[in-house]
């Protein structure tokens, strides 16, 4: 058996969304790009950041909230957890594609677009999980 895709097989992920998640992650001018992903009957919709971006949000958010250890140790977790964002921190190939997305401020919404409540955050998908995207970012009051 081929691990070659056939010609009517649908694609790992959508190299386009990929290509827009590499500026990003470039570090170019573009700090982020607002997308609505429909994922398996569900929207996800934020600005798409860098991996980096996304790890030092993630690190600073997470060892804020260990409010019963102590700041030496809080310092160390926010390192290692910073650090996981350094290889976005260098020039990303063109190949291989990126295979995870990165949004701030990201909202969640039913298929008809109602929201889900919940506050703004920081989330972390497969690229291959995205069955399809618009620019732009649905806003919980807009919707409905």
């Amino acid at each position: 058996m081929s691990n070659v895709p056939s010609a009517g097989a649908a694609p790992d992920a959508d190299a386009f969304l990929q290509f827009l998640v590499n500026l990003v992650n470039n570090g170019s001018q573009i700090e982020s790009i607002g997308v609505t992903l429909q994922m398996g009957g569900m929207l996800v919709s934020g600005s798409i950041v860098s991996g980096a971006e996304y790890f030092d949000s993630f690190a600073a958010g997470f060892t804020a909230s260990l409010h019963t250890v102590d700041e030496a140790t809080r310092k160390t977790v926010h390192a290692s957890l910073a650090e996981l964002g350094d290889v976005f921190r260098l020039p990303q190939p063109a190949d291989p594609l990126p295979n995870y997305i990165h949004l701030a401020d990201a909202l969640f919404f039913t298929a008809d677009g109602t929201p889900i409540a919940g506050q703004p955050t920081l989330w972390r998908g497969r690229t291959s999980a995205v069955d399809g995207f618009v620019l732009g970012r649905l806003q919980a009051e807009a919707a409905g």
